[in-house]
């Protein structure tokens, strides 16, 4: 089970990057899928920090964190409760504005990676193992 975890982990790492290059070449593309609209150069550069930047850098710390025996558990769990943060705003979003279908797969997709990443991360605690 601990190998399936990680297999898993590491497909979120390597699939946030990918989406990062992705919103960094097709921002406008990754605006439209969220609903966004960048309003000129500042905008786009806005857009560009928020999805490439912080994919980037939640997929290289599943990464570095499955590279790496230390880091692996905080790193995984994390990424698993910025995942889980990202749930939350959604639910309390939905309370404030309504609901929109198109927000299912998103809700979908961050509650299996929160899952996912918080489950590895236990799986690597030393505490489990005992």
């Amino acid at each position: 089970m601990k190998m399936v975890l990680s297999l898993l982990s590491g497909l979120i790492g390597v699939a946030l990057i990918v989406f990062g290059c992705y919103a960094m070449v097709a921002t406008t593309i990754v605006t439209d899928m969220t609903a966004l609209v960048p309003k000129g150069v500042a905008g786009l550069n806005e857009a560009r920090a928020i999805y490439a930047g912080s994919f980037w850098a939640m997929g290289g710390l599943i990464l570095y964190g499955l590279g790496s025996p230390r880091f692996r558990q905080p790193f995984l769990l994390s990424i698993g409760l910025i995942f889980g943060g990202f749930i939350v705003a959604r639910i309390i979003s939905i309370a404030m504005d309504g609901y929109d279908p198109s927000l299912g797969a998103a809700i979908g997709a961050e509650l299996v990676a929160t899952l996912i990443l918080i489950a590895a991360s236990r799986a690597s605690s030393p505490v489990s193992s005992v």
